[in-house]
């Protein structure tokens, strides 16, 4: 359970830091590009975090599956615009 909420806390982050670099002047862009950077960062390992958790616990239960099959998608995305944010 914390690991799950430290990364909805994670994604909140990232979204506020998007927010304030959509709104930033000129003199702030770079400083808030950076937030956005490292909310960026964070939030691709706590995700492949917690999708490491859920297989190493990983039973024979559906219910458990099903979300570990999420978290791998929600891992692969967020590496996948991780990567895609970082070429720009």
């Amino acid at each position: 359970m914390k690991a799950r909420q430290a990364v909805r806390v994670s994604r909140l982050e990232l979204d506020a830091a998007k927010q304030t670099l959509k709104n930033a002047g000129p003199a702030k862009q770079e400083a808030a590009r950076l937030e956005v950077e490292n909310a960026e960062d964070d939030l691709p390992e706590l995700l492949k975090d917690l999708n490491e958790l859920a297989k190493a616990q990983a039973c024979p239960g559906e219910a458990l599956s099903s979300v570990q099959g999420e978290l791998e998608e929600l891992s692969v995305a967020a590496e996948g615009d991780y990567r895609k944010s970082r070429k720009h």
